[in-house]
């Protein structure tokens, strides 16, 4: 039971802008849970992923297609911005691969670092600190334009690729910080998160079959590990609903109120616990 409710938790953090991963470690920490390695945390990945193709299933499909038709053109010896200015499509998806490139390398670079912060609370919980301030600068200060598909540039892209490495760390949002960089470079309020939840398809999948592999020698029930998978997917589809909906609204600064809370409450009960 305690490993659906992993699933849940995974789920509804991962897009909304409170750090799956920080509460993940955090989770971990209060129950008690001793998982058998990453295998399991990159399989609820997965799940999310699912979630994202459902959702964003006909952005996602003609982003596949343009993709493949401008490496098409471009091997007839067509400019590639001329492919851009004709297809908007064909644009996002290289920006989302250039976005992508970023947390690609650090992941690869530094993952057995990183899996070593997943064991650290407090380190989380001072992180999560850190993303409710960045949450609630982020959204005061900057209220979004009105770029869209046709707007965005490649210095738009970087920016976001390099947001999104950052959120490697335990405790950082992926999207929280993804959607601010976006924000802060004028994106439509909309876009910019539908950005940030399409972006996280590749670099969760590649992370989340990199440690796949390992699956077969966990020691989890079957039943209960597709139960937990499921979690993950239904509560990140309804996660995201939620979240476009407070982004419109100019409310995620809410989610601040609530890190600054879980943050204070884990850094003095690991304090008192000498961690």
């Amino acid at each position: 039971m305690s490993l659906i409710l992993l699933g849940l938790i995974q789920g509804l953090t991962e897009f909304f802008p409170v750090s799956s991963s920080g509460h993940l470690v955090i989770t971990k920490y209060f129950l008690q849970l001793k998982l058998p390695g990453a295998a399991f945390e990159a399989f609820l990945h997965f799940g999310t992923v699912v979630a994202v193709i459902v959702l964003f299933r006909k952005e996602i499909k003609e982003l596949v297609i343009s993709f493949f038709d401008s490496i098409y053109k471009l091997s007839q010896g067509e400019n590639i911005l001329n492919i851009f200015k004709n297809d908007s499509s064909s644009k996002l998806a290289w920006f989302l691969i250039i976005s992508t490139i970023p947390a690609a390398i650090i992941g690869y670079t530094f993952s057995s670092y990183f899996e070593i912060l997943f064991s650290k609370p407090l380190i989380a919980s001072l992180m999560l600190t850190i993303t409710g301030a960045l949450l609630w600068f982020g959204n005061k200060k900057f209220s979004g334009g009105n770029k869209k598909i046709s707007e965005i540039t490649h210095k738009d892209a970087i920016i976001i690729g390099v947001a999104q490495a950052l959120a490697i760390f335990p405790g950082i949002s992926r999207s929280g910080l993804t959607v601010i960089a976006g924000l802060s470079r004028n994106l439509d309020r909309e876009f910019a998160a539908k950005y940030s939840f399409i972006l996280s398809v590749p670099i969760i999948l590649g992370a989340s079959i990199f440690k796949m592999g390992e699956l077969s020698s966990l020691n989890i029930d079957l039943y209960i590990l597709l139960l937990s998978g499921l979690a993950a997917t239904i509560s990140s589809y309804g996660a995201m609903k939620i979240f476009i909906g407070l982004l419109k609204n100019h409310k995620i600064y809410f989610f601040s109120y609530y890190l600054w809370i879980i943050s204070s409450l884990t850094i003095w009960i690991s304090l008192s616990r000498g961690l």
